[in-house]
């Protein structure tokens, strides 16, 4: 028998053990140190855990919305997080087989935003299967990333564009760094705003928990990088690092609209695919290039994301 054990924060430090160390499946990204960023008002937590003879079997990080259990509407991808002994045929349809009912019974819709294969320790397959059989409808939308290797110059796997845009920025004498001062930062958030302005969306996160991520929550799991030409930032990006995987996510790039001696992004993603290599990465993810859930291609960004020699693979979402 399973036992239910609904959210709470005195469960915060087992939860965030089971995610990043006891499950096949779990990120920082679900990590109520991550999570709890969010205002106490922003979302309705509905969170909860199974557990079998004391030890946690899975965890479904999640909130409710209009009747809907997401899991989970704060993050890039959710659960449901598994353990890794109960992540076999049997134990885990059992385990969704009584989450599904324990959700079926409390909400008009579910939604799972599953770890895509990149970020897990183990394939997906049999989670995918598993709730495909329990009768979820399969959503994809299409991502991209590159595979990287320390002896291996990234550049060699750009088309010849990407190759001149990045000889024209070492021409320019571009630095690339870490980013450090708050007037940096500044400009950085700006930049991005002004950039998902055009797609009519704003930055997920306020300026204020980009640092709290950065100084407190997962310092460890954060990179911002940037470009200069002399004094003026040309481009930043901000990275989030996965070390179980070897795999390291760009969540958001920002250039600088009025800066046209050449294309900063594609050389900011050579510099940044290096600097990854050279960290011992093995993948980079650029995200998806897809809009309203998957059902838009964003054709010139996915080109763009070719260029550099990026694959395609998929985010998958499940629902009910």
């Amino acid at each position: 028998m399973y036992e239910f054990l609904p959210y709470s924060p005195d469960l915060d430090k087992r939860l965030d053990h089971f995610v990043e160390h006891e499950s096949v499946n779990g990120t920082f990204l679900q990590s109520r140190r991550f999570l709890n960023y969010h205002p106490a008002d922003r979302f309705t937590d509905a969170s909860f855990a199974l557990e079998k003879s004391g030890i946690l079997a899975a965890y479904f990080p999640g909130v409710v919305k209009e009747q809907t259990f997401i899991s989970h509407a704060g993050t890039t991808f959710g659960g449901p997080i598994v353990a890794k002994q109960f992540y076999s045929g049997s134990r885990l349809l059992e385990i969704l087989k009584e989450a599904d009912q324990y959700l079926t019974g409390r909400f008009k819709n579910i939604r799972f935003k599953i770890t895509p294969a990149i970020f897990a320790e183990e394939s997906p397959d049999l989670l995918e299967y598993t709730l495909e059989h329990l009768g979820y409808t399969r959503h994809t939308e299409l991502s991209s990333y590159c595979t990287l290797q320390s002896d291996v110059d990234p550049l060699e796997n750009c088309d010849k564009d990407c190759r001149r845009i990045f000889k024209k920025s070492e021409i320019e004498g571009i630095r690339f760094g870490n980013l450090e001062k708050a007037e940096d930062f500044e400009t950085f958030y700006r930049f991005l705003e002004i950039s998902k302005s055009k797609h009519h969306v704003h930055p997920v996160h306020s300026l204020q928990e980009l640092y709290d991520l950065k100084d407190n929550r997962i310092p460890e799991h954060i990179r911002f990088r940037g470009m200069w030409d002399g004094d003026t930032l040309v481009a930043v990006m901000m990275l989030f690092l996965f070390e179980k995987t070897k795999t390291i996510h760009a969540q958001y790039i920002a250039p600088n609209p009025d800066y046209t001696k050449f294309q900063t992004g594609c050389a900011l993603y050579v510099r940044v695919m290096r600097e990854a290599a050279l960290d011992g990465y093995q993948k980079i993810s650029w995200g998806i290039s897809t809009e309203n859930g998957g059902e838009v291609l964003n054709e010139s960004l996915l080109r763009f994301k070719e260029s550099f020699g990026a694959k395609a693979c998929v985010n998958v979402t499940y629902e009910k």
